[in-house]
């Protein structure tokens, strides 16, 4: 009888530790469940004919990072701003605002893009010389803050000729003027010639034309319908133009008038 005791004993006693060994064992891993996508892009408020990329992060119940498979991106507004449905590759095409998504295994995140035009820099007043290189090109900008126009391109009629790249650094200020001097460009500003204004993402700002050498210079002035480039009454470098009477600048009688691209 007491080696049966003994004997239930000892079995309880290991039961007992085997259950101690069970309650011990580390629980399972909870399984980590995408809840959330978070959107970001590398600039949110581009200029038409910038590029920029959008990037997507899955995150976990607990707002950790988690490995997602492929992201499907698509814009609200692909005309304001397309998107590669694959890469997250973002190209702005026009003034305006669109909501760029990220679709991961349902989940969608977004984030605003903004797209805005590139600053209204303006051909103001050209000085044609001909053939001796001493004409000169004047910029004005017509809005309230200072404009970085550096890498920003200016042509010519040749449009697949050699292009001026604007220096780092130049800046015209709000309300100010800039001067080009042809002896800094690569191409002469002719008699009859063509004058075209870039942005530093390549999309065309400003044009003007003429087709006679002015005996005095070309301007931009107020019209009775828009701004145009006139013949002015003097040459004004560095200052306010000469224009003539407002009705003057419909361009009837005009040699070299033409309208500029805004």
């Amino acid at each position: 009888m007491q080696h049966r005791r003994t004997s239930a004993l000892a079995l309880l006693l290991t039961l007992a530790g085997v259950a101690a060994c069970n309650d011990d064992s580390p629980a399972a891993p909870t399984p980590r469940i995408l809840t959330s996508v978070n959107v970001s892009v590398a600039a949110a408020s581009i200029e038409v004919g910038q590029s920029t990329t959008a990037t997507a992060v899955g995150l976990d119940q607990d707002g950790a990072p988690v490995a997602i498979p492929p992201v499907t991106w698509a814009s609200e507004i692909p005309t304001v701003a397309g998107i590669n449905p694959t890469t997250g590759a973002i190209f702005a095409i026009a003034p305006g605002t669109t909501r760029i998504t990220a679709t991961v295994d349902g989940k969608v995140g977004e984030r605003t893009v903004s797209v805005a035009r590139a600053p209204a820099i303006r051909i103001n007043e050209i000085q044609p010389r001909g053939d001796a290189a001493t004409g000169w090109i004047e910029f004005f900008n017509p809005t309230p803050v200072a404009v970085d126009v550096t890498q920003w391109t200016l042509a010519d009629a040749s449009f697949f000729g050699p292009t001026f790249v604007f220096p780092a650094g130049t800046v015209i200020p709000a309300g100010g003027l800039l001067v080009i001097e042809e002896a800094s460009l690569p191409f002469g500003v002719d008699a009859a010639d063509l004058l075209q204004l870039f942005s530093r993402f390549g999309v065309l700002v400003d044009v003007a034309f003429w087709t006679a050498q002015p005996t005095t210079t070309l301007g931009l002035c107020p019209g009775v319908l828009t701004a145009a480039i006139v013949v002015t009454t003097a040459p004004t470098k560095g200052t306010a133009n000469a224009c003539p009477p407002a009705e003057a600048t419909l361009g009837a009688g005009i040699p070299g008038a033409a309208r500029s691209a805004r």
